[in-house]
C-alpha cells in the first residue's frame, strides 16, 4: 500500500516540476527582447527610385535636399528617405509619375501625390504604418520663388 502512495507523490511532483517549467518557458519568453525585422524594401525601393530620377536626367546637382531617417518599432526596423529635386525646365512632376506607379507596383507598395500649396509635388511611397520614401519634385519657377 506504501508503494501506491509513493507512485502518486511521484506523479504529482513530475506534474509540478513540467508545469514549473512551462511557466519559466513563458516567463522567458514574455520579458525576451523581440527579434527585429529589417525592413529590406525601403533600400531596394530606393534604389529604384533614384534610377527613376537619373533616367528622366536628374543629377546631382539638382538635388536640393536629401535625407534618411532611421524608424524603429518593437517589430521592425526600417529607413525613411527624403529627397527635394529641382526640376529642369523640359520636366514636370507629371514627366515622372508612369515611372513611379511602375515601382510603386513592382516593389508591391502604395503611391500618393500631394500637390503642395508652393506649386511642388511630393511623391510618397508607403505600406500600413510606414512611409520609405518622399520624394518632393520643384519646378525651377518655384526655386526662384523660394530664394
Amino acid at each position: 500500500m506504501a508503494g501506491k502512495k509513493e507512485q502518486k507523490e511521484s506523479i504529482w511532483i513530475k506534474i509540478y516540476i513540467i508545469a514549473l517549467f512551462l511557466c519559466g518557458m513563458g516567463i522567458w519568453f514574455v520579458i525576451q527582447p523581440v527579434s527585429k525585422q529589417k525592413i529590406s524594401v525601403d533600400i531596394a525601393l530606393d534604389k529604384r527610385i533614384v534610377d527613376v530620377l537619373v533616367a528622366n536626367g536628374v543629377g546631382q546637382e539638382d538635388v536640393i535636399t536629401q535625407y534618411t531617417r532611421e524608424r524603429n518599432t518593437r517589430s521592425a526596423q526600417w529607413n525613411e528617405f527624403y529627397k527635394t529635386i529641382k526640376l529642369k525646365s523640359d520636366k514636370t512632376a507629371q514627366s515622372f509619375e508612369t515611372n513611379f506607379r511602375s515601382v510603386a507596383r513592382v516593389m508591391k507598395v502604395g503611391l500618393s501625390k500631394l500637390d503642395n500649396v508652393d506649386g511642388s509635388v511630393t511623391y510618397k511611397f508607403y505600406s500600413p504604418n510606414r512611409s520609405y520614401s518622399n520624394v518632393t519634385l520643384v519646378s525651377e519657377r518655384s526655386v526662384k520663388s523660394r530664394h
